[in-house]
């Protein structure tokens, strides 16, 4: 469910994507009560005492021990389903399948290589860091490429970041940014994802360790996002390049 909600939601941190899905797992849309009231749209009465809560930064500021922390405040968001507008979400829109894939090896970290046969008798599509290439397996449609091809490239995007992670050890975390992904971009993932092998990934774990994975995740996908957003909007990415100058 998490993975789902941050699917939808990647542009916010994996803290709030964990505060939005544990409030409202089926949020679509949300924004703070200024934002609402620019678009003309109201509150319900019934649910302004019910916002979402999630933490923006604040100022840092230095602890006792010389250290740097970071001071947040809570803000109040809501869904659109809490809205006067509910009801009248904005569909997904349908992007052509051909240009997901372009966009989603766009300066991909590693080299793409289309083969006959994968090693090891692996089907879909394998990331040898040895080589630092994902081979990629011959006579697939494209929803297959997106699903199998994000899979390594998270893979080898990890790698990239931290080389000391082996394929295996970053493997559930692949696997995590792939299926998001595919949420965000409207690829199906009702038969090729087994979600439920994700149950004990952080059983043991210390939260810091818990932390770094989801950060992990969190980083990767917006690397990846980025990157598809050059070739999915460029005119967007352009004018946002040109006011952050």
């Amino acid at each position: 469910g998490y993975l789902d909600t941050h699917g939808r939601f990647d542009r916010y941190s994996a803290r709030n994507a964990l505060l939005i899905h544990e409030k409202c797992p089926n949020a679509k849309q949300i924004g703070n009560y200024q934002y609402w009231e620019n678009h003309g749209v109201d509150i319900l009465k019934t649910e302004k005492s019910n916002p979402i809560i999630i933490l923006e930064p604040g100022n840092t500021y230095r602890r006792k021990d010389g250290s740097t922390g970071q001071n947040y405040y809570a803000k109040e968001v809501y869904d659109i389903s809490q809205t006067s507008a509910r009801g009248q979400e904005q569909p997904q829109v349908s992007l052509d399948e051909r240009l997901l894939l372009k966009a989603l090896i766009h300066k991909s970290p590693a080299a793409i290589h289309v083969a006959g046969q994968l090693p090891d008798g692996r089907r879909g599509a394998l990331y040898q860091p040895e080589q630092n290439t994902i081979f990629v397996e011959k006579g697939m449609d494209a929803a297959d490429i997106f699903r199998c091809v994000s899979q390594e490239l998270a893979k080898a995007q990890l790698m990239a970041v931290n080389p000391e992670q082996s394929p295996a050890d970053c493997g559930n975390k692949a696997f995590c940014v792939s299926y998001m992904l595919c949420k965000k971009y409207g690829i199906d993932t009702r038969e090729s994802y087994d979600c439920s092998r994700l149950g004990g990934i952080f059983a043991g774990k210390e939260i810091d360790a818990i932390k770094a994975d989801l950060r992990d995740m969190e980083n990767t996908m917006g690397t990846i996002n980025s990157r598809m957003a050059k070739v999915l909007y460029p005119q967007r990415e352009k004018n946002r390049a040109e006011q952050e100058r």
